[in-house]
């Protein structure tokens, strides 16, 4: 069925004929066939053994490169210290333990000392032991060269050829140590190359002087043989591993076809007479053989699905067009050979072995095999193979016929598509946030990553949100939006935005939420709870702490104008002393008028008023209390301020200037916070102008408003001003021009403007001094 029937012949007398003249030539065309098949023969060995050679060369060099690259590894995290002797002992025994050719791992000092051995049991080194001979060579030589080096090989304990791959570490400018794997290069060729490869060649490792190092005697030489040689180019180190193939049979073997040849040309000749009797019967089935196969080859192209059948051997007996466009390979490449086929890959040998070796035995799963193949240029690609039974015209099972489609770009999308949602869960899961996904009609959970369960319970998936998040949930009327009757072209939409108390656990979350559009199309809330209780307790404790500084800056302020205040004192206590001795005397004297005496007893009692209005205003600025923010006037801020500054002032000969405009706004501000800010900006003014003449000791303070928000209020000295430097960390805290300042004022009074919602700043004036302003908020009409 799958033979290629004959072109038709004219039919000729004399052909009948041709065949014996061509008996003759048949035999030299024979025997020049096998004289180029046994050439053919040579030169296929030789390029299969080129091509087990770079394959075992890759192999190798693959190897050795990921012991460098884990070497390498090491020596990055041990630069930046962040290699510990437990991690070290975990991951280097680990990988000792996956790479049998790999006897120890060890780190020594820049002098070759052993000082980690990994694992510990090995016996390969020990902590304390010295480089020697070749191994304290390669060790200097990688230090010197600041790069990974393979030593020379030496015998170790066993006797065995070993050799060290050397990576120094460095720190800075100056050598720690290095990173030290030692391997054995038996057990190297052993795990890398299989069975196969070993029994069917003779190996020999040499070194760069062509010293033989290693070799296997588990084949036997013959008179036939093959062979090549690898190099391996390490750092600091070439090795050479040669490879000889024997082949069997002897040296009489060559001439067997041509005996064969000889042979099969008289068989030939004896029964052409009986093919040619034959030849009539064959040429009447001939026409119709060519059209059945000129039918079914029309049909069999015209299909994008590859056709192949084998016989109940394996062998390739037909491939469409398709199939061989799949797999690169001509249809005379293909038809004909059996198991294993040129597009198997080396790798799957065993899997697709395997499957033929099922499906030859009529156990083909009905979903067919889903296996990997390679083309002819070495790509690989996913294919499904389907098997059938062949049954020839007489009813007879003469094979298996099998229709293979190419699955690569839907398994390479699937895949993707698994990758992309495992990474999407490891993200999520890993988050300390706490995130789910509820539907907004039914409000079911549909997704919950591990900290939401953490919180509210491991089994919340499918779970109705509304009694799940009962506990830390928002109330309705605080959304945005309901998100049950948001429409489709409104999403993403926010819903909640603010901080929240755990009602059970106490502990305080910070929650968003979202309404989007779901992967299978409805609307969901999407929520994200952050822990912030250690951010609020922070707060609460920086708020007491900022509290307490206030109240030390208001007595250190206190404390330093304790002089002055005394002297304001002292007047109205005199004046109450006076009017009250002037009174008693003129009563003893009985010389007295009841107008007189009133007159003076009030003049008395309006001096100790104003004594009493200093007391309380020390009082009001020194004593601990929340801040309460009312709203006042500007000018009786000034007032206030001004109080206690007009003492400070007078004993420095400074003149305050206020110029303030009568229609501001009152602010809603904390009264004594900003008395005391207040106070400290123009004290450190007048201090500011000790060293400039009397004349110019001017201070102003001036307040505007800036929009329908905020009033900015400046305090402008004439003093020696502030360089660049200064400017930029006057407000840092402990930071001060004063000679026996603390370096808190300035801090603490911008930390109360920013506390008010304002701003705090200084400019530099072009005329000499400084203009410190800041900003307070006006009140709300409502």
């Amino acid at each position: 069925m799958f033979i290629r029937p004959p072109l038709p012949q004219p039919k000729q007398a004399w052909l009948w004929q041709a065949p014996y003249f061509a008996i003759g030539a048949f035999a030299l065309a024979m025997l020049l066939i096998t004289g180029l098949l046994q050439w053919r023969e040579q030169d296929t060995a030789q390029s299969a053994l080129e091509g087990d050679m770079h394959w075992a060369e890759r192999t190798i060099e693959t190897r050795l490169q990921g012991h460098q690259e884990f070497l390498n590894e090491l020596a990055r995290d041990q630069e930046f210290r962040q290699l510990t002797y437990e991690s070290y002992q975990v991951r280097a025994a680990r990988y000792v333990q996956e790479h049998p050719e790999l006897a120890a791992i060890i780190w020594v000092s820049t002098e070759g000392k052993v000082e980690w051995v990994a694992p510990h049991e090995a016996s390969a080194a020990f902590v304390g032991e010295q480089l020697e001979g070749v191994r304290q060579l390669a060790l200097e030589e990688a230090l010197r060269i600041r790069s990974p080096v393979f030593s020379g090989d030496y015998a170790d304990s066993t006797q065995r050829r070993t050799n060290d791959l050397i990576v120094p570490v460095r720190r800075g400018g100056s050598d720690l140590g290095a990173f030290v794997a030692i391997q054995s290069l038996e057990t190297l060729l052993r795990v890398t190359l299989p069975g196969t490869f070993t029994t069917r060649y003779s190996l020999t490792v040499v070194d760069a002087n062509d010293r033989q190092v290693l070799a296997n005697s588990s084949i036997q030489p013959t008179d036939r043989r093959l062979s090549g040689t690898i190099s391996l180019d390490l750092p600091n180190n070439r090795l050479g591993l040669n490879i000889v193939a024997y082949r069997g049979g002897g040296a009489w073997l060559p001439f067997v076809p041509v005996l064969l040849i000889l042979a099969l040309t008289v068989i030939v000749a004896v029964t052409l007479v009986q093919l040619r009797r034959h030849a009539q019967r064959r040429a009447e089935t001939e026409e119709q053989l060519r059209a059945a196969y000129a039918f079914r080859q029309a049909m069999s192209n015209s299909l994008i699905t590859g056709m192949r059948a084998i016989d109940l051997e394996g062998r390739i007996t037909f491939v469409n067009a398709a199939f061989c466009r799949m797999t690169g390979f001509d249809e005379s490449e293909l038809v004909g050979i059996k198991p294993p086929y040129p597009y198997w890959p080396p790798e799957e040998f065993e899997q697709l072995q395997y499957n033929i070796d099922t499906a030859l035995a009529g156990q083909a799963p009905a979903t067919g095999f889903e296996m990997r193949i390679m083309r002819k240029s070495g790509e690989r690609f996913d294919v499904r193979l389907y098997f059938s039974p062949l049954i020839d015209a007489n009813g007879a099972h003469i094979g298996w016929i099998a229709s293979m489609n190419d699955i690569t770009e839907r398994k390479r999308e699937r895949v993707e598509l698994e990758r992309a949602h495992e990474r999407f869960e490891t993200v999520i899961d890993g988050l300390d946030s706490a995130v789910h996904v509820a539907d907004t009609q039914s409000g079911e959970i549909l997704f919950a990553n591990r900290a939401f369960q953490n919180i509210f319970g491991f089994d919340t998936v499918g779970r109705d949100s509304a009694m799940v998040t009962a506990s830390c949930r928002p109330a309705p009327e605080w959304l945005n939006h309901d998100p049950r009757t948001l429409p489709p072209e409104a999403l993403p939409c926010e819903l909640f935005d603010g901080e929240i108390q755990h009602a059970l656990s106490g502990r305080w979350y910070h929650l968003h939420e979202r309404a989007i559009r779901w992967v299978d199309g409805r609307t969901v809330r999407v929520q994200i709870a952050a822990d912030i209780t250690e951010r609020r307790h922070i707060e609460e404790v920086n708020l007491q702490q900022q509290k307490r500084v206030e109240q030390t800056s208001r007595l250190i302020t206190m404390g330093e104008m304790a002089s002055s205040l005394a002297h304001e004192l002292n007047q109205p206590l005199s004046a109450i002393a006076n009017y009250c001795a002037g009174c008693v005397k003129r009563m003893q004297a009985g010389n007295y008028r009841f107008d007189d005496l009133l007159s003076a007893m009030q003049k008395a009692s309006d001096q100790a008023e104003r004594a009493g209005k200093i007391i309380r205003r020390m009082r009001d600025m020194v004593k601990k209390s929340d801040p309460v923010r009312w709203p006042i006037a500007v000018t009786a801020l000034l007032d206030e301020a001004r109080a206690f500054a007009d003492i400070e002032a007078q004993r420095s000969g400074t003149q305050i200037i206020v110029d303030i405009p009568d229609n501001l706004p009152n602010v809603v501000v904390d009264r004594i916070m900003i008395e005391q800010v207040l106070l400290n900006l123009v004290k450190n003014g007048i201090e500011a102008m000790n060293d400039v003449p009397f004349d110019r000791r001017r201070l102003l303070v001036q307040a505007r408003q800036v929009d329908n928000r905020m009033i900015e209020v400046a305090v402008i000295d004439n003093g020696h001003g502030l360089n660049e430097d200064d400017m930029e960390r006057i407000f840092a805290p402990f930071y001060t021009t004063k000679p026996e300042g603390m370096g808190i004022g300035l801090a603490i009074c911008r930390s109360i403007i920013e506390f008010h919602q304002g701003r705090m700043w200084a400019e530099p004036r072009h005329e000499g001094g400084t203009a410190f302003r800041f900003t307070v908020p006006i009140e709300e009409e409502q």
